[in-house]
């Protein structure tokens, strides 16, 4: 089980879930006009920025010795990647701002940065669920989708059952792992709904 548990964390990883989410956004709604080529251009930027820079910036703080785990185990180690996050953050906010995607799929990304913030500042006092965070958006970004007929029909249901097991098979890897408690994970679910779905609303 702590393998499998392992396995999810990994391919579920916060880094991940932007690109995950923006896909989500890009290919089951009516973007889905703009074709597959400037749809994957898109998504690669978002790749690069939210995922292979931040973990390039992780990997040379790991190197240097400034942090002493790669995967940020240490509440205390996540000060300086989570800055680094927020700077990448901003720019695939740019990114996307200047290829001129919907609001709607902007403030996805608005709510990962103030995310980042807030994570930014708990994180000095008490270990919230970063994984969780990221899961929260996403169910949230699926469901307000649905509800604002902004995705396709075919995929509403079955995205809704997917994304709601795999928030809780996350949650459940990371308690099995022993890397958060019940609350932490709670904690940091709530407010990945809260951020994603306050700047749906503020954009739209």
């Amino acid at each position: 089980m702590k393998q499998l548990a392992t396995i999810l964390s990994t391919i579920f990883h916060p880094l991940l879930m932007p690109t995950y989410g923006i896909a989500i956004a890009l290919f089951t709604s009516y973007m889905r006009i703009f074709g597959d080529r400037l749809l994957g251009i898109i998504i690669i930027g978002v790749l690069l920025t939210t995922c292979v820079l931040p973990s390039l910036g992780i990997f040379i703080l790991y190197k240097t010795g400034q942090i002493s785990d790669f995967r940020l185990h240490n509440r205390t180690e996540r000060t300086v990647p989570y800055i680094i996050n927020f700077a990448c953050y901003i720019a695939c906010y740019l990114y996307l701002y200047r290829f001129g995607v919907p609001s709607w799929i902007l403030s996805f990304i608005a709510g990962a940065i103030v995310s980042l913030i807030i994570c930014l500042f708990i994180n000095r006092y008490w270990k919230i669920s970063a994984h969780m965070v990221a899961a929260g958006s996403m169910v949230t970004l699926v469901f307000l989708m649905s509800f604002s007929h902004l995705m396709l029909t075919p995929y509403i249901f079955p995205l809704q059952i997917i994304i709601i097991l795999l928030a809780g098979a996350i949650g459940s890897a990371r308690i099995l792992l022993n890397r958060h408690t019940l609350g932490q994970v709670a904690a940091g679910f709530a407010l990945g709904i809260v951020s994603c779905g306050s700047f749906f609303f503020l954009f739209i």
